[in-house]
């Protein structure tokens, strides 16, 4: 009897964290257990951006250039490291609120699973304020992982 895939498509969202990393490597097993496709997602926090934007009085162009550049190096970055288990893997750089832009990517994707990092790089503020990981909970009809 031939195994049945149960996911064909994981998306796992990508900040840089530890958390994020060992969240991929996860992610990439699962994909190779499956026969699955791997997206790997990074967000580029449009909060994030309007407070640097004031703070460092750049020039917003001059700044969202600057991030869209390491955000694709730790995209990057996270496909070599997942080189090793082998699985297809597709990178994605998104802009906006990250719970938003995740849940949306799956959906458009067609994803089956999303894989997220319990904890991202902003820490005890990101806790105070409600993290990303619990708002892909909470919103998202597709199932998510989360990994410590």
């Amino acid at each position: 009897m031939a195994k049945e895939q149960v996911f064909k498509k994981i998306l796992v969202a990508v900040d840089g964290s530890k958390g994020a990393l060992n969240a991929a490597q996860l992610a990439a097993r699962l994909a190779r257990n499956e026969g699955s496709e791997l997206l790997v997602l990074h967000v580029l926090d449009k909060m994030v951006l309007e407070e640097l934007e004031r703070f460092m009085g750049r020039a917003p162009e001059a700044l969202a250039k600057e991030l869209q550049e390491q955000g694709w190096a730790l995209l990057h970055s996270t496909e070599i490291m997942l080189r090793k288990y082998e699985v297809p893997v597709k990178l994605l750089l998104k802009e906006g609120v990250p719970y938003q832009e995740i849940i949306n990517t799956a959906q458009e994707e067609g994803v089956d699973l999303i894989v997220m990092g319990r904890l991202g790089k902003r820490g005890v503020k990101k806790i105070l304020m409600g993290s990303s990981v619990f708002r892909v909970m909470e919103f998202s009809t597709i199932p998510v992982l989360v990994i410590d």
